[in-house]
């Protein structure tokens, strides 16, 4: 399931960004762990931007999740 792949993202050491992929393509760049959040039941997906800004995104639209190569363009 993606939620677990991203809770095992989140507490890897070091923390490396990570990059989500939503099926339409559009991707987001999580700098912190304090920016991502998992529900306990794993449905959905919290993102908040350096402004405290947030998206919430149901974890069955989410195609992708890994660690950020390479440069920073898209953060959240």
């Amino acid at each position: 399931m993606i939620a677990d792949e991203i809770k095992e993202l989140m507490h890897s050491e070091p923390f490396r960004p990570v990059k989500i992929v939503l099926g339409n393509q559009q991707s987001f760049i999580v700098t912190h762990t304090d920016y991502l959040m998992v529900s306990p039941d794993r449905q959905t997906v919290v993102l908040y931007d350096k402004q405290g800004q947030f998206k919430i995104i149901n974890a069955q639209q989410i195609k992708l999740a890994e660690p950020v190569k390479g440069s920073l363009s898209k953060a959240a």
